[in-house]
């Protein structure tokens, strides 16, 4: 077996920094991290500069190692800009695993929105601190504002599908981008006339691939005519075994008798087999309704109020279910 050798530092933090230093707590770890000097071009004028100005010095909480807290110490550079006409004199280095004055990298930020989908903020936020990231659930919550949707009206090949917000109750219509599956628009509701809106503003769509709802297929007929519409691997499978169902239920009998591992031709017959009871055994199981006693005698109380309906607790939570089903 050939092994392929893999670069830490690229793997970690990209190109152009290496990682030079490494301390580790009872509770964190610190990777110190540096900027190797590179050239970099002005974000304003877009002229390339080697000539170094300073350095700065950023802590950036990283995903966690081992359990615990986990951060880079990051020194970078600071370079001047050598166009006389420009505005900007000093150039700060971006780092490639976090945005400007962004305190965690891009890495983690993705990690806690992901878990953010299933929790709500203050359950994320316990859960996190458990495998060590620190954040607050009122930081979960603006790093969730900060996502925004970016619909890209060239798109030519879309995934269509109906999801729930609530099931049973609230639907949206997710439309996905096929060449790298990201979600390109949420749109209320799953009636064609939400989806024949949207389709008005992106009509170089040549492909589509949605469920089999008949209201979706309508929709891009309308509007896109020449579009190719193709069904997603998920239902054309669920196509399949709906059809073999029935080849099934055809081809084969109702009930099948196996005896010894022998498929039968006809029903066995059914052999009755005596069954002999101790009368003893009877008599214990037999029970005439009373309370029942421990072993000095006194009575055993059970709480009834999940069977008993004339409960006060019981009659309560049956008025309670009656409100929310209103």
């Amino acid at each position: 077996m050939k092994y392929k050798k893999i670069d830490i530092n690229e793997k970690l933090i990209g190109d152009g920094f290496f990682i030079y230093g490494w301390d580790e707590t009872d509770n964190e770890i610190h990777i110190s991290v540096k900027s190797v000097g590179k050239q970099i071009k002005c974000p304003c004028c877009n002229e390339p500069t080697s000539s170094l100005h300073s350095n700065y010095h950023r802590k950036i909480q990283s995903v966690p190692m081992k359990g615990k807290r986990t951060v880079l110490d990051v020194v970078a550079n600071k370079y001047d800009c050598l166009n006389d006409n420009c505005s900007n004199k000093v150039i700060v280095e971006p780092l490639p695993f976090a945005a400007w004055k962004q305190r965690r990298t891009i890495e983690l930020d993705c990690l806690i929105l992901s878990i953010s989908c299933f929790l709500s903020d203050e359950g994320t936020s316990t859960i996190l601190k458990t495998i060590g990231i620190n954040i607050s659930n009122d930081s979960i919550r603006r790093l969730r504002e900060k996502l925004e949707f970016v619909d890209d009206p060239d798109i030519e090949k879309v995934g269509i599908d109906d999801v729930a917000i609530r099931k049973g109750h609230t639907y949206a219509t997710a439309i996905y981008d096929m060449e790298d599956h990201h979600l390109v628009a949420l749109l209320d509701g799953r009636d064609k006339n939400t989806l024949k809106e949207w389709l008005q503003n992106h009509k170089k769509i040549k492909l589509v691939s949605r469920d089999r709802a008949s209201s979706y297929a309508t929709a891009i007929e309308e509007v896109l005519p020449n579009c190719i519409q193709v069904a997603d691997r998920f239902h054309l499978l669920q196509n399949l075994l709906e059809y073999m169902k029935d080849i099934f239920k055809d081809a084969l009998p109702s009930q099948i008798y196996i005896e010894d591992g022998v498929i039968l031709e006809e029903e066995p017959e059914k052999v009755t087999v005596p069954v002999s009871v101790d009368d003893k055994i009877l008599e214990n199981l037999n029970y005439d309704g009373s309370d029942p006693l421990d072993e000095n005698g006194n009575i055993i109380e059970f709480n009834k109020s999940s069977t008993d309906q004339n409960d006060p607790n019981y009659i309560k939570q049956a008025e309670n279910r009656k409100k929310n089903r209103t």
